[in-house]
């Protein structure tokens, strides 16, 4: 299994001729001046267009927010026709966006993708959207992806229910945001923090940590990241005995290299 982390949360596992893409984010986001909505900026690194790879058997979606579900870049990349799963709530959203090839799922569902079984399980959205992270299992190894989630306490049922875990790309920037048009404000972070995803792959028992979800965006006041992540998720990692994995843009993992196989 090939695992490539192309920019912001958006990865792609290969495994023996099958192709899947987690939350895609190809180009800048746009419509952030709107009320309700996010405001993280220009990116600060070069995005990687969704047209450097093939054409997905599948595309899997944790929620809608635009820098996980940019859907101008799927659609001028891959067809409406393109195989497209999110939380059973989005179904009618990505409808109305122009896919024809919806299928909403919720937690504890699960399909087969070739021969690639995905599972949706339990995660929780900063900003309450529908939201599921995504395990993905090839018959050898497990991925989980879990989107922006904040801490939870699924994080034990998760490795029981699908353990062995052998990469879990988990969001790591702990982001403070303001965003106009709420009555009340947070001063907590809306995903996890450096510290929290390390606990959080100790707790799943995963032989790898790839942080996801920092380094592209960080607009004060509206979208304010935290500070040192590499360096914090460095320290709690040899702290917890976890093993993080950074992975560039475009910078592939190959697992059957580096990570002994399981027979579950």
């Amino acid at each position: 299994m090939e695992l490539k982390k192309l920019s912001w949360a958006t990865v792609v596992m290969e495994s023996n001729g099958t192709s899947i893409l987690f939350d895609p984010l190809g180009a800048p986001i746009k419509g952030q001046d709107r009320p309700l909505a996010a405001k993280l900026g220009e990116p600060l690194e070069p995005l990687v267009s969704l047209w450097t790879i093939k054409r997905p058997d599948a595309i899997l979606v944790t929620h809608f927010h635009p820098d996980h579900f940019d859907y101008q870049s799927v659609l001028d990349s891959f067809g409406d026709d393109v195989q497209l799963y999110l939380p059973k709530e989005s179904e009618s959203y990505a409808a109305k966006c122009g896919f024809k090839n919806v299928i909403g799922v919720s937690p504890n569902e699960d399909f087969i993708v070739n021969h690639v079984k995905v599972s949706a399980f339990y995660s929780v959205d900063g900003f309450g959207s529908p939201q599921v992270s995504w395990i993905v299992n090839d018959g050898v190894h497990t991925i989980v992806h879990c989107g922006d989630t904040q801490w939870h306490g699924f994080w034990w049922r998760m490795e029981q229910q699908y353990g062995p875990i052998h990469v879990a790309c988990l969001p790591v920037n702990g982001p403070i945001l303001h965003v106009a048009g709420l009555k009340a404000q947070s001063s907590l972070p809306a995903c996890l923090t450096p510290e929290e995803a390390v606990e959080a792959a100790k707790i799943l028992s995963a032989e790898y940590l790839v942080p996801i979800h920092y380094g592209t965006f960080n607009n004060p006041p509206f979208y304010i990241e935290a500070e040192n992540v590499v360096e914090r998720l460095i320290q709690r990692g040899n702290e917890l005995g976890v093993n993080i994995k950074i992975l560039r843009p475009n910078e592939s993992h190959f697992l059957g290299d580096t990570i002994k196989q399981s027979a579950k």
